[in-house]
């Protein structure tokens, strides 16, 4: 995201916070589309401090830029700024139209897939819902989904659940339960997994060869960061790119390869070997190769480049730094 544009979208805030609330909400939200097109505000004037809540409104590739401007607001008295909108449990009751839902009304059952021990997922029952597509479905599903967000919070709905659907009513062999059990049953799940509660998982490393558009593509990933819990700890993803003078004709590096794991050798020591981030992937195709590491500082990135050999001979290097604390920019990799 733009600092600038940030730094404006602040500034205006605090010159305008004491307009009329409805008219504050509307301008906010036209502002915010400056910073990101993808952020909405809810405003709450009702309680002190204030509040504004800046959201991504359940879309995950603009959860980063909800997170970015709250964590670069200013200090204004009487307000508080929050990043993504957080659980408030049960009390919220959803109500477009004839549509009305009551989370006292809603179910729900666990999805289970043998493939996926470790997956979240669940099918939602109301009985307003129709199987047929059209306003109504569109209605009850997006309550639904605004029931989740004001049970779990936001972040929770987006990031939690591998896998969510609906239906009216259960069939008579389906055992469902109270939405109002769904916050444990999430836990319980989250619990249940070889990697619950640990910041750095025994690395688990597979390789896997494919081809792009006829040359062939070598990806090295660590399977053990899937369902990692930790990720706003390393929220960089840090891309190193090894631009390789001695690939070969299918693009795969040849003859000495000793520099090139070298560079991969000291970037590993630097930044999983001392706890300061994690090592994702790396691919190589067509005469490149791409290191991908989340980290936890831009500071610990520095560190690293400036412990990489001067003028290297098999590759040139290169890199990207993108602020990313829900890994959404590599889920391909992750969960594929």
């Amino acid at each position: 995201m733009d600092k600038q544009a940030i730094e404006a979208f602040w500034t205006w805030f605090i010159a305008n916070r004491e307009e009329e609330p409805s008219l504050l909400i509307s301008s906010v939200n036209e502002r915010l589309k400056l910073v990101s097109f993808g952020l909405s505000a809810e405003l709450s004037v009702e309680k002190e401090p204030r509040e504004l809540i800046i959201t991504p409104q359940g879309v995950k590739k603009f959860f980063a830029d909800a997170y970015a401007l709250v964590n670069d607001a200013l200090t204004i008295d009487g307000w508080q700024i929050v990043a993504t909108k957080q659980a408030l449990g049960m009390g919220y009751r959803f109500k477009m139209g004839d549509i009305e839902i009551d989370p006292n009304e809603v179910t729900f059952m666990p999805l289970l897939a043998e493939e996926h021990p470790d997956d979240i997922a669940i099918r939602l029952y109301h009985k307003a819902y129709v199987s047929e597509q059209g306003e109504q479905q569109n209605a009850v599903i997006n309550g639904l989904y605004i029931l989740l967000d004001s049970l779990l919070g936001e972040e929770s709905t987006a990031f939690e659940f591998q896998y969510i659907d609906f239906d009216d009513m259960p069939h008579p062999k389906e055992q469902d339960y109270p939405l109002s059990e769904l916050a444990s049953f999430v836990a319980h799940k989250k619990s249940q997994r070889t990697i619950s509660g640990q910041r750095f998982p025994k690395e688990s490393i597979e390789i896997l060869e494919g081809k792009v558009e006829g040359l062939p593509t070598l990806l090295v990933i660590n399977n053990a960061l899937k369902y990692y819990e930790f990720t706003k700890a390393f929220p960089y993803l840090f891309r190193l790119r090894l631009h390789l003078n001695n690939a070969g004709e299918n693009g795969l590096p040849q003859g000495n390869t000793d520099e090139i794991y070298g560079v991969e050798d000291v970037i590993y020591n630097e930044l999983y070997k001392q706890e300061r981030g994690h090592f994702l992937a790396t691919e190589t195709y067509n005469g490149e190769r791409e290191l991908f590491y989340y980290v936890d500082s831009i500071e610990s990135v520095k560190n690293a480049l400036a412990k990489l050999p001067e003028n290297l001979e098999s590759c040139e290097l290169s890199h990207e730094l993108d602020f990313d604390p829900f890994w959404v920019m590599t889920e391909a990799y992750i969960y594929r």
